[in-house]
């Protein structure tokens, strides 16, 4: 991976999808944050792509919508995490989040990406737009489904698809099998990584998951284990990630995005 600036922990908190934000907050400030963090909240508005007079008038009042959303999360987290308003900025981006993946300021640093879902179901067709996003994250990517705090974390869900290992996630990995009693499974290619490898890869995971149940199972397969409606499953996501496990996702982004947008079309 390419020299990013690593002066602070970077963590940015997708916060589109207003109704998983308390439990991406509470995933990241007792998981992910470190003394040196920086938190950054992104909020994405698009302008209307129907009539010039129309884009005029409701372009100002969509960034505002964005602008106060983002104020008020931040307040709220400022106030129950006890932390300096310093540490936390707010990103009103006018445009999609693959847009966003793509700039400098993105790039040029290291990140962990978090965003919630408070969704069971699986129920979305998938959507080949969002594969441009899941490919333009490109750093560790933690997906809450179901969950309504982080403490509620007994499931987790790994996708490793090649030999080598994000050392990001193995400390907030540890801190959650250290905090609670959970199930993990930790999905390999099998395929395509040698003996050697699989036997470094099965090492790392159960050094970080020494207090969790953990499963090590074939990529290549259905990577998902049985659960009920109660459960809350967090799905963590190296920096490359394969065209496989990029379609585990593309039902969750559609979630997110559409009922974000406050958007109904047929079975979106």
């Amino acid at each position: 991976m390419e020299n990013r600036n690593k002066d602070h922990n970077r963590i940015l908190i997708l916060a589109d999808f207003s109704e998983g934000n308390q439990a991406a907050v509470d995933f990241a400030m007792n998981y992910l944050s470190t003394e040196d963090s920086k938190i950054y909240f992104i909020q994405t508005w698009q302008k209307p792509s129907y009539g010039a007079s129309m884009v005029r008038d409701l372009a100002p009042i969509l960034k505002d919508i964005s602008d106060r959303e983002l104020k008020a999360l931040k307040s709220d987290t400022v106030k129950n995490y006890h932390l300096d308003a310093a540490d936390i900025e707010l990103l009103s981006y006018e445009g999609e989040l693959t847009d966003f993946f793509n700039t400098e300021m993105y790039k040029q640093y290291s990140w962990q990406v978090v965003f919630a879902l408070n969704d069971f179901y699986n129920d979305l067709q998938r959507n080949p737009r969002f594969k441009n996003i899941l490919t333009s994250v490109k750093q560790p990517l933690y997906v809450l489904q179901n969950c309504k705090s982080a403490g509620s974390v007994k499931n987790i869900c790994i996708s490793n698809s090649n030999s080598e290992n994000s050392e990001a996630i193995l400390g907030p990995l540890q801190k959650i099998c250290t905090n609670q009693k959970c199930n993990v499974h930790v999905g390999l290619d099998l395929n395509d990584i040698s003996v050697h490898d699989k036997a470094k890869l099965v090492k790392l995971y159960s050094s970080a998951c020494y207090d969790a149940t953990i499963r090590f199972e074939n990529l290549t397969k259905d990577h998902k284990p049985d659960l009920t409606v109660e459960d809350c499953i967090l799905w963590i996501y190296n920096e490359k990630k394969t065209e496989f496990e990029e379609k585990n996702l593309f039902s969750y982004f559609d979630k997110w995005f559409v009922k974000s947008k406050g958007i109904t079309v047929g079975n979106f």
